[in-house]
Protein backbone atom coordinates (compact mmCIF):
# COMPACT_ATOMS: atom_id res chain seq x y z
CA UNK A 1 0.00 0.00 0.00
CA UNK A 2 1.37 3.40 -1.05
CA UNK A 3 1.85 6.06 1.63
CA UNK A 4 2.14 9.86 1.49
CA UNK A 5 5.88 9.46 2.08
CA UNK A 6 6.14 7.12 -0.91
CA UNK A 7 4.26 9.63 -3.06
CA UNK A 8 6.50 12.52 -2.00
CA UNK A 9 9.67 10.51 -2.62
CA UNK A 10 8.62 9.13 -6.01
CA UNK A 11 5.83 10.68 -8.09
CA UNK A 12 6.00 14.16 -6.58
CA UNK A 13 9.78 14.21 -6.73
CA UNK A 14 9.71 13.21 -10.41
CA UNK A 15 7.09 15.85 -11.17
CA UNK A 16 9.10 18.53 -9.38
CA UNK A 17 12.24 17.65 -11.29
CA UNK A 18 10.43 17.67 -14.63
CA UNK A 19 8.72 20.94 -13.73
CA UNK A 20 12.07 22.58 -13.07
CA UNK A 21 13.61 21.15 -16.24
CA UNK A 22 10.77 22.67 -18.27
CA UNK A 23 10.58 26.00 -16.40
CA UNK A 24 14.13 26.96 -15.46
CA UNK A 25 16.65 27.85 -18.21
CA UNK A 26 20.32 26.97 -18.49
CA UNK A 27 22.97 29.52 -17.53
CA UNK A 28 25.04 28.13 -20.42
CA UNK A 29 22.76 28.64 -23.45
CA UNK A 30 19.94 30.68 -21.90
CA UNK A 31 17.33 28.20 -23.12
CA UNK A 32 14.62 26.14 -21.48
CA UNK A 33 14.15 22.56 -22.66
CA UNK A 34 11.32 23.38 -25.09
CA UNK A 35 13.25 26.32 -26.56
CA UNK A 36 16.30 24.12 -27.12
CA UNK A 37 14.11 21.56 -28.87
CA UNK A 38 12.61 24.31 -31.03
CA UNK A 39 16.04 25.56 -32.12
CA UNK A 40 17.25 22.02 -32.81
CA UNK A 41 14.13 21.06 -34.72
CA UNK A 42 14.25 24.21 -36.86
CA UNK A 43 17.95 23.68 -37.61
CA UNK A 44 17.28 20.16 -38.93
CA UNK A 45 15.33 21.78 -41.77
CA UNK A 46 18.58 23.43 -42.83
CA UNK A 47 19.70 26.75 -41.44
CA UNK A 48 19.03 28.51 -44.74
CA UNK A 49 15.62 26.88 -45.23
CA UNK A 50 12.79 29.25 -46.09
CA UNK A 51 9.73 30.24 -44.13
CA UNK A 52 7.43 27.62 -42.65
CA UNK A 53 4.05 28.12 -40.97
CA UNK A 54 4.35 28.01 -37.19
CA UNK A 55 1.73 25.25 -37.03
CA UNK A 56 3.81 23.05 -39.38
CA UNK A 57 7.07 24.00 -37.64
CA UNK A 58 5.67 22.78 -34.31
CA UNK A 59 4.87 19.38 -35.82
CA UNK A 60 8.30 19.12 -37.41
CA UNK A 61 10.06 20.05 -34.17
CA UNK A 62 8.03 17.50 -32.21
CA UNK A 63 9.08 14.76 -34.62
CA UNK A 64 12.77 15.71 -34.74
CA UNK A 65 13.25 16.34 -31.02
CA UNK A 66 10.82 13.84 -29.47
CA UNK A 67 8.78 16.61 -27.83
CA UNK A 68 5.92 15.24 -25.71
CA UNK A 69 3.95 18.30 -24.57
CA UNK A 70 1.74 19.02 -27.54
CA UNK A 71 1.93 21.17 -30.65
CA UNK A 72 0.03 24.10 -29.09
CA UNK A 73 2.66 24.39 -26.37
CA UNK A 74 5.45 24.28 -28.95
CA UNK A 75 3.69 26.91 -31.08
CA UNK A 76 3.82 29.26 -28.08
CA UNK A 77 7.51 28.53 -27.63
CA UNK A 78 8.22 29.31 -31.30
CA UNK A 79 6.32 32.60 -31.08
CA UNK A 80 8.29 33.73 -28.02
CA UNK A 81 11.63 32.87 -29.68
CA UNK A 82 10.68 34.94 -32.73
CA UNK A 83 9.21 38.04 -31.07
CA UNK A 84 11.35 41.15 -31.53
CA UNK A 85 9.43 44.08 -30.05
CA UNK A 86 10.77 45.99 -27.04
CA UNK A 87 10.62 43.84 -23.93
CA UNK A 88 10.44 40.49 -25.78
CA UNK A 89 13.93 39.59 -27.10
CA UNK A 90 17.03 41.64 -27.63
CA UNK A 91 18.24 38.97 -30.07
CA UNK A 92 15.40 36.88 -31.53
CA UNK A 93 16.62 33.41 -32.52
CA UNK A 94 13.78 32.81 -34.99
CA UNK A 95 12.44 35.23 -37.60
CA UNK A 96 8.86 36.56 -37.28
CA UNK A 97 6.86 36.82 -40.49
CA UNK A 98 3.34 38.00 -39.77
CA UNK A 99 1.76 39.16 -36.54
CA UNK A 100 3.83 37.70 -33.69
CA UNK A 101 2.63 40.31 -31.22
CA UNK A 102 3.80 43.86 -30.66
CA UNK A 103 3.75 46.55 -28.00
CA UNK A 104 0.12 47.12 -28.88
CA UNK A 105 -0.64 43.57 -27.74
CA UNK A 106 1.69 40.61 -27.08
CA UNK A 107 -0.83 38.18 -28.59
CA UNK A 108 0.22 36.58 -31.89
CA UNK A 109 -2.10 35.63 -34.74
CA UNK A 110 -3.18 31.99 -35.13
CA UNK A 111 -0.21 29.71 -35.88
CA UNK A 112 -1.58 28.74 -39.29
CA UNK A 113 -1.32 32.37 -40.45
CA UNK A 114 2.21 33.24 -39.33
CA UNK A 115 5.57 31.91 -40.54
CA UNK A 116 9.10 31.62 -39.22
CA UNK A 117 12.60 30.40 -40.02
CA UNK A 118 16.04 30.45 -38.40
CA UNK A 119 17.10 33.98 -37.52
CA UNK A 120 19.95 35.69 -39.33
CA UNK A 121 21.28 36.46 -35.84
CA UNK A 122 21.55 32.82 -34.75
CA UNK A 123 25.07 32.06 -36.03
CA UNK A 124 26.39 35.39 -34.77
CA UNK A 125 25.87 34.04 -31.25
CA UNK A 126 25.90 30.23 -31.59
CA UNK A 127 29.01 29.55 -33.70
CA UNK A 128 28.97 26.59 -36.09
CA UNK A 129 32.52 25.63 -35.03
CA UNK A 130 31.14 24.60 -31.63
CA UNK A 131 28.98 21.89 -33.23
CA UNK A 132 32.07 19.68 -32.95
CA UNK A 133 31.86 19.62 -29.16
CA UNK A 134 28.11 19.65 -28.53
CA UNK A 135 26.92 16.62 -26.55
CA UNK A 136 23.62 15.44 -28.02
CA UNK A 137 20.95 13.59 -26.10
CA UNK A 138 19.23 10.44 -27.37
CA UNK A 139 15.62 9.28 -27.08
CA UNK A 140 14.52 5.81 -28.19
CA UNK A 141 17.70 5.46 -30.21
CA UNK A 142 17.19 8.82 -31.96
CA UNK A 143 19.68 11.68 -31.65
CA UNK A 144 17.90 14.82 -30.45
CA UNK A 145 18.96 18.25 -29.17
CA UNK A 146 22.23 18.76 -27.24
CA UNK A 147 22.39 19.06 -23.46
CA UNK A 148 23.07 22.74 -24.12
CA UNK A 149 24.23 24.95 -26.98
CA UNK A 150 27.31 27.14 -26.67
CA UNK A 151 26.62 30.83 -27.36
CA UNK A 152 29.42 33.37 -27.10
CA UNK A 153 27.24 35.58 -24.87
CA UNK A 154 25.21 34.73 -21.73
CA UNK A 155 21.89 34.62 -23.59
CA UNK A 156 19.96 34.20 -20.35
CA UNK A 157 20.85 37.86 -19.75
CA UNK A 158 20.52 39.01 -23.36
CA UNK A 159 16.91 37.85 -23.74
CA UNK A 160 15.94 37.49 -20.11
CA UNK A 161 13.68 34.78 -18.74
CA UNK A 162 10.59 34.15 -16.68
CA UNK A 163 10.06 30.66 -15.30
CA UNK A 164 8.43 29.26 -12.16
CA UNK A 165 9.30 25.70 -11.25
CA UNK A 166 8.86 23.75 -8.02
CA UNK A 167 10.85 25.34 -5.24
CA UNK A 168 12.68 27.62 -7.69
CA UNK A 169 11.83 30.63 -9.79
CA UNK A 170 13.81 32.45 -12.41
CA UNK A 171 13.01 36.04 -13.36
CA UNK A 172 15.73 37.91 -15.21
CA UNK A 173 15.45 41.16 -17.15
CA UNK A 174 16.99 41.78 -20.58
CA UNK A 175 20.50 43.25 -20.88
CA UNK A 176 22.44 44.97 -23.63
CA UNK A 177 24.46 42.38 -25.63
CA UNK A 178 27.11 44.99 -26.52
CA UNK A 179 27.56 45.94 -22.86
CA UNK A 180 27.76 42.27 -21.88
CA UNK A 181 30.41 41.58 -24.52
CA UNK A 182 32.52 44.53 -23.28
CA UNK A 183 32.25 43.35 -19.67
CA UNK A 184 33.32 39.84 -20.73
CA UNK A 185 36.36 41.22 -22.56
CA UNK A 186 37.29 43.19 -19.44
CA UNK A 187 36.89 40.08 -17.30
CA UNK A 188 39.08 38.00 -19.64
CA UNK A 189 41.70 40.77 -19.48
CA UNK A 190 41.37 40.83 -15.67
CA UNK A 191 40.16 44.44 -15.65
CA UNK A 192 37.85 45.96 -13.03
CA UNK A 193 34.18 45.13 -13.65
CA UNK A 194 31.10 47.21 -12.80
CA UNK A 195 29.35 46.21 -9.59
CA UNK A 196 25.99 46.06 -11.32
CA UNK A 197 24.40 46.20 -14.77
CA UNK A 198 21.27 48.11 -15.75
CA UNK A 199 18.76 46.20 -17.91
CA UNK A 200 18.31 47.30 -21.51
CA UNK A 201 15.45 46.68 -23.91
CA UNK A 202 16.03 47.01 -27.65
CA UNK A 203 13.72 49.66 -29.10
CA UNK A 204 12.70 51.08 -25.71
CA UNK A 205 13.11 54.86 -25.39
CA UNK A 206 12.11 55.17 -21.74
CA UNK A 207 14.26 55.19 -18.64
CA UNK A 208 15.48 52.11 -16.74
CA UNK A 209 16.87 52.20 -13.20
CA UNK A 210 17.79 49.69 -10.55
CA UNK A 211 17.57 49.92 -6.77
CA UNK A 212 18.71 47.36 -4.20
CA UNK A 213 15.89 44.91 -4.90
CA UNK A 214 14.10 45.94 -8.08
CA UNK A 215 14.32 47.09 -11.68
CA UNK A 216 12.09 50.02 -12.63
CA UNK A 217 11.12 51.05 -16.15
CA UNK A 218 9.56 54.44 -16.92
CA UNK A 219 7.41 55.66 -19.76
CA UNK A 220 7.69 59.20 -21.11
CA UNK A 221 5.15 61.96 -20.44
CA UNK A 222 5.61 65.62 -21.30
CA UNK A 223 3.60 68.74 -20.52
CA UNK A 224 3.02 70.46 -23.88
CA UNK A 225 0.98 73.35 -22.44
CA UNK A 226 -1.44 73.99 -19.60
CA UNK A 227 -4.14 71.81 -21.16
CA UNK A 228 -2.17 69.24 -23.16
CA UNK A 229 0.04 66.31 -22.23
CA UNK A 230 1.86 63.93 -24.55
CA UNK A 231 2.76 60.32 -23.76
CA UNK A 232 5.43 58.99 -26.16
CA UNK A 233 6.50 55.82 -24.38
CA UNK A 234 4.96 53.22 -22.09
CA UNK A 235 6.94 51.26 -19.50
CA UNK A 236 8.03 47.71 -20.26
CA UNK A 237 5.22 45.26 -19.64
CA UNK A 238 2.47 47.78 -20.38
CA UNK A 239 0.67 47.25 -23.70
CA UNK A 240 -1.50 49.71 -25.59
CA UNK A 241 -4.76 47.77 -25.31
CA UNK A 242 -4.47 47.61 -21.53
CA UNK A 243 -3.24 51.17 -21.26
CA UNK A 244 -6.23 52.63 -23.05
CA UNK A 245 -8.41 51.06 -20.35
CA UNK A 246 -6.45 53.08 -17.79
CA UNK A 247 -6.85 56.30 -19.77
CA UNK A 248 -10.58 55.65 -19.97
CA UNK A 249 -10.71 55.29 -16.19
CA UNK A 250 -8.81 58.60 -15.78
CA UNK A 251 -11.35 60.23 -18.08
CA UNK A 252 -14.20 58.86 -15.97
CA UNK A 253 -12.55 60.36 -12.87
CA UNK A 254 -12.13 63.78 -14.50
CA UNK A 255 -8.31 63.67 -14.32
CA UNK A 256 -8.21 63.96 -18.11
CA UNK A 257 -10.83 65.33 -20.49
CA UNK A 258 -10.07 63.29 -23.61
CA UNK A 259 -7.25 61.74 -25.58
CA UNK A 260 -6.24 60.97 -29.16
CA UNK A 261 -4.34 57.74 -29.82
CA UNK A 262 -1.92 58.04 -32.76
CA UNK A 263 0.17 55.04 -31.74
CA UNK A 264 1.65 52.49 -34.14
CA UNK A 265 3.26 49.09 -33.60
CA UNK A 266 6.65 50.85 -33.41
CA UNK A 267 5.84 53.87 -31.24
CA UNK A 268 3.33 55.35 -28.83
CA UNK A 269 1.70 58.74 -29.29
CA UNK A 270 -1.11 59.87 -26.99
CA UNK A 271 -2.22 63.50 -27.18
CA UNK A 272 -4.14 64.09 -23.95
CA UNK A 273 -6.39 67.05 -23.12
CA UNK A 274 -6.42 67.72 -19.37
CA UNK A 275 -7.74 70.24 -16.82
CA UNK A 276 -5.17 72.86 -15.83
CA UNK A 277 -4.94 71.23 -12.39
CA UNK A 278 -3.60 68.00 -13.94
CA UNK A 279 -0.91 69.75 -15.99
CA UNK A 280 0.44 71.20 -12.72
CA UNK A 281 1.21 67.73 -11.30
CA UNK A 282 4.85 67.11 -10.47
CA UNK A 283 6.76 64.75 -12.79
CA UNK A 284 6.64 62.03 -10.13
CA UNK A 285 2.89 62.42 -9.68
CA UNK A 286 2.31 62.39 -13.45
CA UNK A 287 4.26 59.15 -13.82
CA UNK A 288 2.34 57.59 -10.94
CA UNK A 289 -1.11 58.83 -11.95
CA UNK A 290 -0.68 57.74 -15.55
CA UNK A 291 0.79 54.35 -14.56
CA UNK A 292 4.05 54.97 -16.37
CA UNK A 293 6.25 53.03 -13.96
CA UNK A 294 6.62 49.24 -13.80
CA UNK A 295 8.62 47.46 -11.15
CA UNK A 296 10.25 44.04 -11.49
CA UNK A 297 12.10 41.82 -9.06
CA UNK A 298 14.76 39.38 -10.26
CA UNK A 299 15.55 35.79 -9.25
CA UNK A 300 18.65 34.13 -10.63
CA UNK A 301 17.99 30.39 -10.29
CA UNK A 302 19.52 28.61 -13.31
CA UNK A 303 20.60 25.15 -14.39
CA UNK A 304 24.37 24.79 -14.68
CA UNK A 305 26.41 22.50 -16.92
CA UNK A 306 26.27 19.69 -14.34
CA UNK A 307 22.45 19.52 -14.26
CA UNK A 308 22.33 21.27 -10.90
CA UNK A 309 20.30 24.38 -10.11
CA UNK A 310 22.60 27.20 -9.05
CA UNK A 311 21.43 30.41 -7.39
CA UNK A 312 23.26 33.53 -8.53
CA UNK A 313 23.18 36.85 -6.72
CA UNK A 314 23.34 39.33 -9.58
CA UNK A 315 23.95 39.63 -13.35
CA UNK A 316 27.69 40.28 -12.97
CA UNK A 317 28.05 36.96 -11.16
CA UNK A 318 26.31 35.24 -14.09
CA UNK A 319 28.67 36.93 -16.57
CA UNK A 320 31.72 35.70 -14.65
CA UNK A 321 30.43 32.15 -14.31
CA UNK A 322 29.46 31.96 -17.97
CA UNK A 323 32.77 33.43 -19.17
CA UNK A 324 34.85 31.00 -17.09
CA UNK A 325 32.92 28.02 -18.42
CA UNK A 326 32.88 29.28 -22.00
CA UNK A 327 36.66 29.77 -21.95
CA UNK A 328 37.08 26.07 -21.13
CA UNK A 329 34.85 25.23 -24.09
CA UNK A 330 36.93 27.40 -26.41
CA UNK A 331 39.95 25.28 -25.52
CA UNK A 332 37.90 22.16 -26.14
CA UNK A 333 36.85 23.58 -29.50
CA UNK A 334 40.44 24.50 -30.39
CA UNK A 335 41.72 20.97 -29.71
CA UNK A 336 38.76 19.38 -31.50
CA UNK A 337 39.34 21.54 -34.58
CA UNK A 338 43.01 20.57 -34.66
CA UNK A 339 42.11 16.87 -34.50
CA UNK A 340 39.48 17.28 -37.22
CA UNK A 341 41.98 19.08 -39.44
CA UNK A 342 44.57 16.38 -38.90
CA UNK A 343 42.07 13.78 -40.07
CA UNK A 344 41.20 15.98 -43.05
CA UNK A 345 44.91 16.39 -43.83
CA UNK A 346 45.44 12.63 -43.70
CA UNK A 347 42.57 12.10 -46.15
CA UNK A 348 43.73 14.84 -48.56
CA UNK A 349 47.26 13.43 -48.54
CA UNK A 350 46.03 9.89 -49.14
CA UNK A 351 43.71 11.04 -51.91
CA UNK A 352 46.59 12.85 -53.60
CA UNK A 353 48.82 9.79 -53.27
CA UNK A 354 46.04 7.57 -54.69
CA UNK A 355 45.54 9.75 -57.77
CA UNK A 356 49.28 9.67 -58.46
CA UNK A 357 49.24 5.90 -58.00
CA UNK A 358 46.34 5.58 -60.43
CA UNK A 359 47.84 7.90 -63.05
CA UNK A 360 51.13 5.97 -62.99
CA UNK A 361 49.41 3.06 -64.77
CA UNK A 362 45.66 3.64 -65.32
CA UNK A 363 45.29 0.80 -67.86
CA UNK A 364 46.74 -1.80 -65.51
CA UNK A 365 44.64 -0.40 -62.66
CA UNK A 366 41.38 -0.82 -64.59
CA UNK A 367 42.13 -4.46 -65.43
CA UNK A 368 42.66 -5.61 -61.84
CA UNK A 369 40.02 -7.66 -60.03
CA UNK A 370 38.44 -6.12 -56.94
CA UNK A 371 40.28 -8.37 -54.50
CA UNK A 372 43.56 -7.64 -56.23
CA UNK A 373 42.88 -3.89 -56.05
CA UNK A 374 42.24 -4.02 -52.31
CA UNK A 375 45.36 -6.14 -51.75
CA UNK A 376 47.55 -3.78 -53.77
CA UNK A 377 46.19 -0.69 -52.04
CA UNK A 378 46.80 -2.24 -48.63
CA UNK A 379 50.33 -3.14 -49.70
CA UNK A 380 50.91 0.49 -50.74
CA UNK A 381 49.81 1.67 -47.27
CA UNK A 382 46.38 3.10 -48.16
CA UNK A 383 43.95 3.15 -45.21
CA UNK A 384 40.71 4.24 -46.89
CA UNK A 385 40.41 1.81 -49.80
CA UNK A 386 36.61 1.77 -49.89
CA UNK A 387 36.39 5.55 -50.00
CA UNK A 388 39.20 5.89 -52.55
CA UNK A 389 37.69 3.37 -54.95
CA UNK A 390 34.41 5.32 -54.93
CA UNK A 391 36.06 8.48 -56.26
CA UNK A 392 34.58 9.48 -59.66
CA UNK A 393 36.90 8.82 -62.57
CA UNK A 394 36.77 12.47 -63.70
CA UNK A 395 38.46 13.52 -60.42
CA UNK A 396 41.52 11.34 -61.01
CA UNK A 397 43.47 14.01 -62.88
CA UNK A 398 46.67 16.07 -62.63
CA UNK A 399 44.50 19.18 -62.12
CA UNK A 400 42.98 17.52 -59.04
CA UNK A 401 46.48 16.85 -57.68
CA UNK A 402 47.24 20.59 -57.91
CA UNK A 403 43.97 21.42 -56.11
CA UNK A 404 44.80 18.91 -53.39
CA UNK A 405 48.29 20.39 -52.95
CA UNK A 406 46.72 23.81 -52.34
CA UNK A 407 44.15 22.33 -49.96
CA UNK A 408 46.88 20.50 -48.02
CA UNK A 409 48.85 23.74 -47.74
CA UNK A 410 45.77 25.58 -46.42
CA UNK A 411 44.93 22.89 -43.84
CA UNK A 412 48.54 22.76 -42.61
CA UNK A 413 48.48 26.53 -42.22
CA UNK A 414 45.21 26.33 -40.25
CA UNK A 415 46.65 23.65 -37.97
CA UNK A 416 49.72 25.79 -37.32
CA UNK A 417 47.57 28.82 -36.58
CA UNK A 418 45.33 26.91 -34.17
CA UNK A 419 48.33 25.30 -32.48
CA UNK A 420 49.88 28.70 -31.82
CA UNK A 421 46.69 30.48 -30.71
CA UNK A 422 44.99 30.26 -27.29
CA UNK A 423 41.43 29.75 -26.19
CA UNK A 424 41.42 33.23 -24.68
CA UNK A 425 42.49 34.95 -27.90
CA UNK A 426 39.87 32.98 -29.87
CA UNK A 427 37.19 34.03 -27.39
CA UNK A 428 38.20 37.70 -27.32
CA UNK A 429 38.45 37.89 -31.12
CA UNK A 430 34.94 36.51 -31.57
CA UNK A 431 33.56 38.86 -28.92
CA UNK A 432 35.20 41.85 -30.61
CA UNK A 433 33.80 40.76 -33.98
CA UNK A 434 30.28 40.40 -32.58
CA UNK A 435 27.81 43.00 -33.85
CA UNK A 436 24.04 42.82 -33.90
Amino acid sequence: MSTVKDFINTDFRDFSMDDNVRSIPSVIDGLKESQRKAIYGMSTRGESAGLIKVSRAAGHIGKESDYHHGEKSMEGTIVKLAQDFAGSNNINLLEPEGQFGSRLSPEASASRYIETKMSRHFRKVYKKEDNLILQHQHSDGMEIEPNYYLPILPMVLVNGVHGIGTGYASKIMLYNPTELKNIMIKYLDKSVLPSTIIPWFKGFSGKVTRDESSVLTYGQIDVINTTTLKISELPIGMYLDKYKEHLNSLEDKGIIKSYDDNSTEESFDFQITVPRSTSKFTKTKLLSTFKLITKFGENYALWNENDKIKIFNNPVEIVKYFTDFRLEKYEERRLALIEEMKIQLQWLSEKQKFIKYYLSDPLSFSKKAKDKLYADLEKEGFKHSDRLLKLPIYSLTKEEIVKLMNSIKTVKSDITRLTKTTAKSMFVDELKDFKI
